[in-house]
């Protein structure tokens, strides 16, 4: 089915433009074909790869997608045109996500007024507490960062080395950073990684008048060894759950990219993709020397209703602490101290969130349970309705967060 589904994605006209950007006030658009930003009533029109004639369709919500019989919005008889067409009344929607079945065949997803979706914090009583203590415990340890020279990824505009240094718990965390070689103080682009994503090195030469700093935090990227997979790890309590150590990681490289001696702490940003863009709005959460992040398609936002949509990771989560007995509930409570539109409140800084309407790995719902959370009233989201998880290959959203990014890097 998968294979189908995004074969259709790359054979299909779908939309009149592939992509959506809202301005910052949160204005009301028209809606672009998938995404419906407008006010009621709604009017899907597209093209199908299906055949014309008369065909079943079916509009699900999103929230019942992994129930044994999904949520049926909308189920009528329709034709498919000659030409392919679909144009079907879809009449009040209410805020969110629905997937679109037509016969046995074409699946996509549609979005409604995705400002709107709410997802309340079900942060505990003691969550601030619990992150405050971890943080004090997180600055008792000293830095101490050490380098080792990286000469195949260094010239003479920027030296590249690999750095570690200590995190919580003794762990050992670090990555791949690129400096300028000439005097000066210079911003950092803070580049947070996907979840077992392999490592990369920068072009020396691709951005001289800045410092680019790829993070790995433990066990992940330069640090990995064959390892390859986290989300389970530690279920039984908030203290010992993987994340706990991995987030103090990520404000560890916070306080890495600042105590640089050439890094300019007024001009620190930062970005990521999937569990890198949960990093993101984690380390612009912990840490307000973050003046700006561009977040893509995040992790680890809202499990309850994640479970609900997706199969992976949650309910990888929930067959091992099944595994473990664990009470349910309670692991539910304690991966709330994790969920990172708990943190949103705490972002103060501008804000550009993307996704794609058909990811099937962190679905739109769960990056608006981040991005409708936020404190701050400078976000906005970028679009790619056609595109799945693979953010990072739209060259779109790359000149987008370039162009974002740009007052604080330049």
């Amino acid at each position: 089915m998968r294979r189908l589904f995004f074969s259709l994605l790359g054979l299909l006209a779908l939309l009149a433009c592939s992509r959506h950007t809202e301005p910052a006030t949160g204005v009301s658009e028209p809606d672009l074909g998938w995404l419906f930003l407008g006010k009621a009533p709604y009017t899907l029109i597209t093209k199908v790869e299906a055949a014309p004639g008369p065909a079943s369709f079916h509009l699900v919500k999103d929230l019942s997608l992994m129930d044994e019989k999904p949520e049926v919005i909308l189920n009528q008889q329709i034709t498919i045109a000659p030409d392919s067409t679909l144009k079907i009344k879809l009449g009040a929607l209410e805020p969110g996500f629905y997937q679109v079945r037509i016969r046995d065949s074409v699946r996509f997803n549609i979005g409604v007024r995705p400002d709107k979706v709410l997802s309340p914090s079900d942060a505990q009583p003691d969550f601030d507490a619990f992150w405050t203590q971890t943080l004090t415990e997180l600055s008792a340890i000293p830095l101490e960062p050490e380098y080792t020279l990286m000469p195949e990824y260094s010239n003479d505009l920027r030296t590249c080395y690999q750095v570690r240094y200590t995190s919580l718990g003794g762990a050992v965390a670090g990555g791949i950073v690129s400096i300028p070689v000439a005097e000066g103080k210079y911003p950092v682009h803070i580049q947070y990684m996907g979840y077992g994503a392999e490592p990369y090195y920068f072009d020396p030469s691709a951005a001289p008048a800045q410092i680019d700093f790829l993070v790995s935090v433990r066990d992940q990227g330069i640090f990995k060894n064959g390892q390859d997979r986290w989300i389970d790890r530690g279920l039984s309590s908030k203290e010992t759950f993987y994340y706990r150590g991995a987030f103090a990681d990520v404000k560890r490289a916070v306080d890495f990219a600042a105590s640089m001696e050439k890094a300019d702490p007024e001009r620190l940003v930062a970005s990521g993709e999937s569990q890198g863009g949960a990093f993101t709005f984690i380390s612009a959460a912990l840490d307000s020397r973050i003046k700006a992040i561009a977040p893509a398609v995040p992790f680890l936002g809202d499990y309850r209703d994640y479970a609900r949509i997706v199969w992976w990771p949650v309910h990888e989560v929930l067959e091992t602490s099944d595994a473990e007995g664990l009470d349910r509930e309670e692991l539910f409570t304690m991966l709330s101290y994790f969920d990172v539109k708990n943190f949103a409140s705490r972002i103060n800084c501008p804000v550009y969130m993307a996704f794609g309407l058909q990811d099937p790995t962190c679905p739109p719902h769960t990056n608006f349970s981040i991005y409708n959370n936020l404190g701050t009233e400078e976000r906005r989201f970028f679009c790619v309705p056609t595109c799945g998880h693979a953010m990072w290959q739209e060259t779109s959203w790359s000149a987008e967060r370039a162009a974002f990014l740009s007052p604080w890097l330049n």
